[in-house]
C-alpha cells in the first residue's frame, strides 16, 4: 500500500470534478433547445385541434432539452400519431405528407399536409329503448335531434355524447334504473363500415313521493300552493328547479334548498326535501336620484316581508321630489296560486305640480293580481279625493273608480334586453250613480318593442294611445286628464307640458292621447352606445289635432342597476327648435 501526500489526494479530486462539470457544460450546450414549428394543412379546425394533442413533436417542441435527434425521432412517429388522432372522427384511410426542414437560420420546420379520405359510414344502427321512454316527448325530441343515422360518418365523440345525453335525459326525468344493455361498435376495414348495437332499458320511471318540509315560518298548507307537483307525478328535474326558484324569488325566504330524496323501499318514489331560511323581520330601502323630469328625488322603503303564517305581508314606500310626493302602504295576502295572485289593500297621498297643474289626491283601494294564461290581469277598485288646479280650472273630486288591466312582456332579461315586447291595457271608469260627482270611462294602452339587428344594434318602437269619455270634461280631476311631454314621452319637452291650452293659454290636459316613437341604438362594447331617435305626441282635444314632435341623439350606458339614457333633444316643432336634456334610468321593460 502506498500513502499518498494530503495535496496529491486533493488535486486529483480537482481534476475529475473539473472533468465532470466540463462534461456537463458540453452535454448542454450540445443539447440546446432547437427552435420548432409544427404546420397542419388539409384538414378542418376541429380534427387539427386532435392531432396537436396526438402528434409528439408537437408536445414536446418547446422542451428545452429538445435536440436533432430527439426531433427526428419525434417527427417519424408522427403519420401514425396522426392516424391514430382521424380515427374517433371516422378517419381511417388518411394519408400524410411528412417533411422535416430545416432554415438558413437553423430553424426546423415540421409540416404535415394530411389528406384525411374517406370517412367510414354508419352501415347499420341497431338502437333499442323501452317502450315508456320511446313515448315520453322529451326522449322523441332528443332523438329526433340528435340519433346517429345509417349512411352518416361515424364520428366516435358524437356517438359518446348521444350515449351521455340519453343518460343524462333518463336522470332528469326520473329513470332512475336506466341501463344500456347491449352498447357495441363494429369496425370493419375491410368493408369500410361501422355497426352499431345500442339497446338503453329504462325500467320504471319514478315518481314524485311525499315533500318534507324543514321550516316554522308559514303554514304548511300556503307552501304546498307552490308546489308544481302532487305525489305521484312523474319525476322530472326542471320542477324541482322551477321550485327552488320560486321559492328563493318570494319575499319570505332568504334561501331555499330544494332535493330530491332516496327512493322509498318497495316503490318507486322519491321523497322531496325543502329546507327554508326565512327573510329577516323587517327590511328597509334608502335611494337618492336624479331625473330631468321629477329632479331630485329621494325615497323610503319599510317592508315586513312576513307578517304572519299565512303569508301577509306589508310594505309602505315614500317618495319625495322637486314635484312633489308620493306616500302609500299596502298590505298583501296571497291567494289561489300564490306564485302570482294576491289581494292587495292600499292607501295613499300624492301631491304633484307641474307645468301649469296641481293635484293633491287621496285613495283607498282594494285589487286582486292574478295570473290569466300569460297575462297578468289586474282588478281594482279605487276610491279618491282630488283637490286639482288645470289651467284656469280648479274644483275637488270625489271617485269611485272601478278598473281592470292587463299587461305581458315577452323576452328575457328585463333589464337589457336585445329582442322583446310589452303591451299594456287599462280600462276604468266612474259612475254618479255610485258615490262618483262625475261620469267617465277611459282606455289607455302602452306598447314597446325592441329588436337586435346584431349583438350591438337595437331598433326601438313604442307607443301609447288613450281615450276618454265624459259629458263634462271640466269636472275630471288633472289625475284622469292626459298629459304628456318628456324622457318617456315626446322628448324635447318638459315633462307633462303637452296638452290643450285654455283660453289664458295654460295647458289644462286633454281627453285623448297620442304617442309614437322609433329609436335606432349602437353600442361599441358591452357597456357604452350611442342613438338617434324621434318622438311624436301630444294629449289633444280630438283625435286629428296637429301632433309636437321632437328629435335628437342620446348616450347610452348599461349600468349595474340598468341602462342609464341621457339624451339631448330638440323640440323640432317648436319655434326656435329648442333643446333638452332628458335623463332617464330604468329595465328596457
Amino acid at each position: 500500500m502506498v500513502s499518498r501526500p494530503l495535496s496529491s489526494i486533493s488535486r486529483v479530486l480537482f481534476i475529475r470534478l473539473s472533468l465532470v462539470i466540463g462534461a456537463s457544460l458540453f452535454s448542454h450546450i450540445s443539447n440546446a433547445q432547437v427552435p420548432v414549428t409544427v404546420t397542419i394543412t388539409g384538414i378542418d379546425q376541429q380534427l387539427e385541434t386532435n392531432v396537436r394533442l396526438f402528434l409528439s413533436i408537437e408536445q414536446q417542441k418547446d422542451h428545452p432539452l429538445i435536440s436533432e435527434g430527439r426531433l427526428r425521432r419525434l417527427h417519424k412517429k408522427a403519420p401514425q400519431e396522426i392516424s391514430a388522432a382521424l380515427q374517433p372522427f371516422g378517419y381511417y384511410r388518411p394519408a400524410v405528407d411528412a417533411r422535416l426542414v430545416k432554415s438558413e437560420s437553423d430553424e426546423w420546420h415540421a409540416n404535415y399536409a394530411i389528406d384525411p379520405g374517406p370517412a367510414l359510414p354508419i352501415a347499420e344502427f341497431n338502437f333499442q329503448i323501452s317502450p315508456e321512454m320511446s313515448q315520453d316527448p322529451e326522449f322523441q325530441d332528443l332523438l329526433q335531434n340528435q340519433i346517429p343515422q345509417s349512411g352518416d360518418a361515424f364520428n366516435h365523440p358524437a356517438y359518446e355524447d348521444f350515449k351521455a345525453s340519453l343518460a343524462k335525459l333518463a336522470a332528469e326525468r326520473g329513470y332512475f334504473d336506466a341501463v344500456f344493455t347491449r352498447h357495441r361498435v363494429e369496425i370493419d376495414l375491410n368493408a369500410y363500415a361501422a355497426r352499431i348495437y345500442l339497446d338503453y332499458e329504462g325500467g320504471p320511471r319514478y315518481r314524485f313521493g311525499a315533500v318534507r318540509m324543514q321550516q316554522d315560518a308559514l303554514d304548511d298548507e300556503l307552501l304546498l300552493r307552490f308546489i308544481p307537483f302532487e305525489q305521484g307525478d312523474p319525476y322530472t328535474l326542471d320542477k324541482l328547479i322551477d321550485l327552488q326558484q320560486v321559492l328563493n324569488d318570494t319575499y319570505y325566504f332568504q334561501t331555499a334548498e330544494v332535493s330530491a330524496g332516496q327512493p322509498v323501499p318497495g316503490s318507486q318514489e322519491i321523497p322531496v326535501e325543502i329546507s327554508l331560511t326565512p327573510r329577516t323581520k323587517h327590511r328597509y330601502e334608502f335611494g337618492l336620484g336624479y331625473g330631468t323630469d321629477t329632479g331630485a328625488r329621494a325615497n323610503f322603503g319599510w317592508l315586513i316581508p312576513r307578517l304572519n303564517k299565512k303569508g301577509h305581508r306589508f310594505n309602505t314606500d315614500v317618495e319625495v321630489s322637486e314635484l312633489g310626493h308620493n306616500i302609500q302602504a299596502n298590505y298583501r295576502v296571497p291567494v289561489l296560486n300564490p306564485r302570482t295572485d294576491q289581494i292587495v289593500y292600499s292607501i295613499g297621498e300624492e301631491e304633484e305640480e307641474f307645468e301649469d297643474t296641481e293635484s293633491s289626491l287621496r285613495h283607498l283601494g282594494i285589487s286582486l293580481i292574478h295570473r290569466r294564461g300569460h297575462w297578468r290581469e289586474t282588478l281594482a277598485l279605487n276610491y279618491q279625493q282630488e283637490d286639482f288646479v288645470a289651467g284656469e280650472g280648479s274644483g275637488d273630486s270625489t271617485l269611485l273608480i272601478p278598473g281592470v288591466s292587463w299587461s305581458r312582456t315577452w323576452g328575457r332579461d328585463f333589464i337589457n334586453v336585445l329582442d322583446g315586447l310589452r303591451f299594456d291595457l287599462n280600462l276604468l271608469g266612474a259612475s254618479e250613480s255610485l258615490i262618483s260627482d262625475t261620469d267617465f270611462s277611459q282606455l289607455r294602452g302602452q306598447l314597446k318593442f325592441i329588436s337586435s339587428l346584431n349583438p350591438t344594434n337595437r331598433f326601438i318602437t313604442r307607443g301609447e294611445f288613450g281615450g276618454t269619455s265624459t259629458p263634462d270634461f271640466n269636472q275630471l280631476p288633472s289625475s284622469i286628464r292626459f298629459f304628456t311631454g318628456g324622457a318617456q314621452s315626446v322628448r324635447g319637452f318638459k315633462y307633462q307640458s303637452l296638452g290643450p291650452i285654455d283660453s289664458s293659454g295654460k295647458v289644462e290636459g286633454g281627453p285623448y292621447l297620442l304617442v309614437g316613437s322609433v329609436e335606432f341604438e349602437h353600442y361599441f362594447n358591452d357597456r357604452w352606445g350611442i342613438a338617434v331617435f324621434f318622438d311624436t305626441g301630444n294629449a289633444v282635444n280630438n283625435l286629428d289635432d296637429d301632433l309636437e314632435e321632437g328629435a335628437g341623439f342620446g348616450i347610452r350606458w348599461k349600468s349595474p342597476v340598468g341602462p342609464v339614457r341621457i339624451d339631448l333633444a330638440s323640440a323640432i316643432s317648436s319655434d326656435g327648435d329648442p333643446w333638452r336634456l332628458h335623463i332617464d334610468i330604468g329595465p328596457d321593460l
